[in-house]
């Protein structure tokens, strides 16, 4: 017999609507920000089965990782332009910040299979995705091993990258990246164009 409080139990709480994914991290970034009593607790109660989901998935992302996509579901990816009309949901995005290999993966064969040029992103490698034991920045189809082998400092790594080697931010990460920039970094405050989403999270955490 077992017990205790990872057991998965029948859900006896049924929220009246049933929030997509996408959707539920986006309740739960509010949740982190909202001081209206009111709001949070039925947003807790509209993402309970999400959220229980998600602690007792041992192939989900660890709490500091999941932290930064909850950042970007908060600040979510803006219209790609003309050429490529149509809103790119966070989750869409998450795939362009880490990708994740099993222990054991070749490293080379994930490299070869890069047929386009891209913006640069985080390999996680390890026997699942909340047991990870090292990162590499992949840019022009280069694996750069970090330093770090902690989700946060992997990231931390990633983002200054983009000033090492002086590429651009992937357009559906932008978002986020502005915000890191002039927000965590304080990096061209004022000088930057921001969104008017990632302006008003700023001001709404700094005051």
């Amino acid at each position: 017999m077992s017990g205790g409080p990872t057991v998965r139990r029948q859900c006896q709480f049924v929220p009246e609507t049933a929030l997509s994914e996408d959707e539920c991290k986006e309740a739960i970034s509010l949740m982190k920000h909202s001081a209206d009593e009111d709001i949070v607790k039925n947003k807790m109660k509209l993402t309970f089965d999400y959220r229980r989901n998600m602690i007792l998935d041992p192939s989900s992302w660890d709490s500091d990782l999941s932290s930064v996509f909850l950042l970007l579901h908060l600040i979510p990816p803006s219209a790609q332009g003309r050429r490529k009309p149509g809103k790119v949901s966070a989750s869409q995005a998450e795939k362009h910040l880490v990708v994740f290999k099993k222990s054991g993966t070749s490293i080379q064969e994930h490299l070869d299979a890069i047929t386009t040029s891209s913006q640069p992103y985080l390999l996680a490698v390890g026997a699942r995705k909340n047991a990870v034991h090292q990162f590499f920045i992949v840019l022009d189809k280069n694996a750069i091993p970090c330093r770090s082998t902690s989700c946060l400092g992997a990231f931390d790594e990633l983002f200054k990258a983009h000033f090492v080697f002086g590429t651009s931010y992937n357009p559906m990460l932008r978002n986020m990246y502005t915000f890191i920039q002039t927000t965590v970094y304080n990096i061209d405050v004022g000088k930057v164009k921001e969104s008017p989403r990632v302006a008003e999270v700023r001001v709404r955490l700094l005051h």
